[in-house]
C-alpha cells in the first residue's frame, strides 16, 4: 500500500509539473510570437518612414532642379545681354577712335 500511495503521489505531482510546464511553453510561444509581430510592426513602420523620406527627397531634388533651371536661364539670359553690351561698347570705342582720328589731322 504504501507503493501505491507513492505512486499516486508522484502521479499527482507529475500532472501538476506537466501543467506547470505545459504553460510555461504556452507563455514563452506567446512572448515569442508577441515579440515577432512586434518587430514586423516595427519593420513595416520603418519601411513607412523610409518611402516617406524618399518621396520628400524626391520632392526636394525636383525643387533644386527646377531652380537650377530657372538660374541657368537668368544665367544664360544675363551672358547675352553682357555680350550685347560688350558688342554696343566696342561700337562705341570705334566710333570715339574714328572721330579722335578724324579731327587730329
Amino acid at each position: 500500500m504504501d507503493k501505491c500511495a507513492l505512486e499516486f503521489i508522484a502521479r499527482r505531482w507529475w500532472r501538476r509539473a506537466e501543467v506547470w510546464v505545459i504553460a510555461a511553453l504556452l507563455i514563452a510561444g506567446g512572448a515569442v510570437l508577441g515579440w515577432q509581430s512586434a518587430y514586423w510592426a516595427m519593420a513595416n513602420t520603418q519601411a513607412h518612414q523610409v518611402d516617406e523620406i524618399r518621396s520628400a527627397y524626391d520632392a526636394a531634388m525636383a525643387e533644386r532642379d527646377k531652380r537650377l533651371d530657372d538660374l541657368t536661364r537668368k544665367t544664360e539670359s544675363a551672358v547675352t545681354k553682357a555680350s550685347k553690351a560688350a558688342t554696343t561698347a566696342t561700337q562705341a570705342a570705334d566710333k570715339a577712335d574714328e572721330a579722335l582720328n578724324r579731327v587730329a589731322p
